[in-house]
């Protein structure tokens, strides 16, 4: 009994002190991880097993070809295309950055890089036309997250990893349909809320004249469409195939090389890997089982969902959705479906523990927050009230947007779309 507590000890501390010493929480991962095995008398091979060499190729794969994408300007430059159409009718603003950030997101650069380049684009976007930077930087975390579930994009991708061993065919396109439908009702619930639709504007739109693509973003955008066909339309493995057409951009001298390998966030990589090795030794022990047990004890079949949603949302105030939260909670879902019983459903589980740690990212400690904060302080120039203000702000519309998620789970929203 006292290895597996020991082992959610373990991870506890290496998300608080991460957390609290700003230390990557992966690399703390790995410390406890070695430690837990000294303790337990594991031979240190079950540890470097626990490394997800796979997720890992893929993940680098897929951010080291979107880097590329972001390092010449096609992205940003592909999405002032798009807004651009609609600098007359500003109350479809906020929706065409919606849904904007959602198809980029899904599409394989998932909620983080598109959160990197539409956070920014929304924030000076509304300091340009003078309308609220919250709403139209609201839309850009909630489309960016909801299309990240995507099975291109790296939600997606580490969903798919984590339930290869569980048994629960089509887990990652129905926890996409459950994502999307989450994120897209707390995107109207904002819009209206915050008065998306009755926006003015008393200044033309300023991305009239825009450039037309140049050689290297043209050769950038055909190479993303045949990302898509390889890996939609052939079923073919989106890490490997990321890693070919890197491999052509940069023999094509389209990109930069060394700037787009900074682009990428390693520390991000680190993190999701660290805390996988964690989790393959708690899992060892019997932590996993522990946890399971604990969280089933206080859940019914119509609470499940909504208990699981509050956890994960919780957690990802102060740690991240796919570095910590779901390596964390998903590998529980189906000691829990079995011990709470009834018609509790492991992938509803999965869908309400995605759904609330990527919509908690409008948090100011979260990286989608932190981006909005960042693009909040460069944009406006706001004095130290303001921004106080703002990250308090920011916090309640994150606690808001995981009690949507909360109300859409005790409606019976994921098991409609896990069905």
């Amino acid at each position: 009994m006292w290895l597996p507590l020991t082992g959610l000890v373990f991870l506890i501390l290496s998300i608080v002190l991460g957390f609290v010493k700003k230390i990557n929480v992966g690399i703390v991962a790995i410390v406890f991880a070695f430690l837990l095995a000294l303790l337990a008398n594991i031979d240190p091979t079950i540890v470097f097993a626990g490394f997800p060499t796979k997720l890992f190729l893929t993940i680098l794969g897929t951010m080291y070809f979107f880097s590329m994408l972001q390092e010449n300007k096609t992205l940003e430059l592909l999405s002032e295309k798009i807004v651009s159409p609609f600098r007359n009718k500003p109350f479809w603003i906020p929706i065409i950055i919606y849904i904007v950030s959602y198809l980029l997101s899904a599409a394989g650069p998932g909620a983080i890089a598109v959160q990197a380049l539409m956070v920014l684009f929304a924030m000076s976007l509304a300091t340009q036309l003078n309308i609220s930077a919250t709403l139209l930087a609201a839309m850009a975390v909630f489309g960016s997250a909801g299309g990240g579930a995507s099975p291109l994009a790296l939600g997606g991708i580490i969903v798919t990893d984590l339930t290869a061993t569980m048994n629960l065919p089509g887990a990652t396109l129905k926890n996409f349909y459950c994502v999307s439908a989450v994120h897209v009702v707390a995107g109207i619930l904002f819009y209206f809320a915050m008065g998306g639709y009755k926006l003015k504007i008393d200044q033309t739109f300023a991305l009239d004249n825009l450039p037309a693509f140049n050689r290297k973003q043209k050769f950038c955008l055909l190479a993303g469409l045949i990302l898509i066909i390889l890996v939609v339309g052939l079923r073919m493995d989106i890490g490997l195939c990321s890693f070919l057409l890197c491999f052509l951009l940069i023999l094509s001298k389209a990109v930069d090389e060394q700037k787009s390998f900074a682009l990428i966030p390693w520390n991000v990589l680190l993190l999701i890997c660290g805390v996988n090795v964690l989790m393959n030794v708690i899992r060892e022990v019997d932590g996993i089982k522990l946890f399971a047990g604990v969280l089933a004890s206080i859940m019914t079949p119509t609470t499940a969902s909504a208990l699981m949603a509050a956890t994960s949302g919780f957690m990802a105030w102060f740690s991240s959705a796919h570095g910590v939260v779901m390596p964390t909670l998903i590998p529980t879902v189906c000691d829990i479906a079995k011990q709470v019983g009834g018609n509790t459903n492991p992938i509803e589980l999965i869908a309400a523990i995605v759904s609330a740690a990527n919509i908690g990212g409008l948090g100011p400690m979260t990286t989608g927050g932190s981006l909005l904060m960042a693009a909040y302080v460069s944009s406006a120039h706001p004095n130290a009230q303001a921004q106080h203000k703002m990250f308090v702000k920011q916090f309640g519309l994150s606690m808001l947007s995981v009690a949507i998620v909360i109300i859409f789970a005790l409606i019976g929203g994921f098991r409609f779309f896990c069905k």
